[in-house]
Formats: structure tokens, sequence, C-alpha cells
């Protein structure tokens, strides 16, 4: 059903704190590192639509993989992120892992009919107009561990322009 770890995604109370620990302590980056809410996602959340904000940052681990890490800052208390912080203590921690599949609305039918449900779905603005991805959270906590998480996004999906880049590049 998978073809491969696309990211593994970390909680954080503080973006700007973790990407920094990232990539000046151990290496990984440069991070990109975005601003999503109600004017560029449209989120649903058991069945109920829910706004909310969120900062993400995106980083390859290592210079010739197509994986990486993500980091998600919740900017309100109505996301899953801030859900899982606060359960957390407000320690950073491992939230879900991405994995890469062929058909997003197969895997998602084939995981419902393992008997997981759609925790998330959402929608997400590109920076072209009317260019946008899906992702799905499913739960697969009793099973896996953690919460997977499957998308529909184009190789060539134009990301919005970041909000910043660190470290910073040149030029």
């Amino acid at each position: 059903m998978f073809d491969a770890i696309n990211h593994i995604c970390v909680v954080t109370a503080d973006i700007e704190r973790a990407v920094r620990v990232w990539a000046d302590r151990y290496g990984v980056g440069p991070w990109s590192v975005y601003t999503f809410g109600p004017s560029n996602m449209r989120v649903v959340i058991e069945g109920t639509p829910v706004e909310f904000g969120m900062r993400v940052g995106l980083a390859h681990v290592g210079a010739n993989t197509p994986t990486r890490m993500e980091i998600i800052q919740p900017l309100d208390d109505r996301s899953p992120y801030a859900a899982s912080l606060a359960a957390h203590g407000g320690a950073n921690h491992i939230h879900h892992v991405r994995l890469d599949i062929a058909d997003h609305d197969a895997a998602v039918a084939q995981m419902h009919e393992l008997g997981l449900r759609t925790k998330l779905s959402g929608r997400y603005a590109g920076r072209d107009p009317g260019t946008e991805s899906r992702a799905t959270y499913l739960s697969t906590e009793e099973d896996l561990g953690f919460t997977v998480e499957v998308a529909a996004r184009a190789p060539d999906f134009p990301m919005p322009e970041p909000d910043f880049v660190y470290p910073p590049t040149a030029g």
C-alpha cells in the first residue's frame, strides 16, 4: 500500500527555535517555513469543518533523499496539533508520519476497509491560483503506534512562498 516515507512530523510550540536546533545542531536544512490558515487551507476533523492556523516547516533529511522532516506549530487551540501538544505537556513530539502512495483515493478506501477512520482531511492551496494538494490522516495508532498521513500532490506542486528560510540563503 505504501511506497516510501515522505516525512515525519514533529509538533512544537516554537517553530523558530525548532528549525534552528535541527539546522544548527543536527545539520538538517535549509528549512522553508509557511503559514497556513483559513485563507489557504480547508480542513475537516472527524467530519466537522474546522478553521485553525499553523506554521509549517519542511526540510529534506540529507542531500540525496526525498525524505523530509516537517515541524508544525499550532497558532491557536482548534487544531489536532494543539491538542497533541497539550497532551504531551507542551513538549516537542512526533505527531504523524506521511507515507507516499500511488493513488490517494484508493489508499484511503483500502484503509477504510481495514476499519480505520479518517481523522482529518484537508486541502491546501499552492502558490499558483487553482492549485492544491490533499491530505488525509487515518487512525492507525492502535496498529502502528502513530497516525498515518497520505496525500495527493502533483510532483511539480507549487508550494506557497515561504515566510522565511533558515538558514537564510545568500543572494
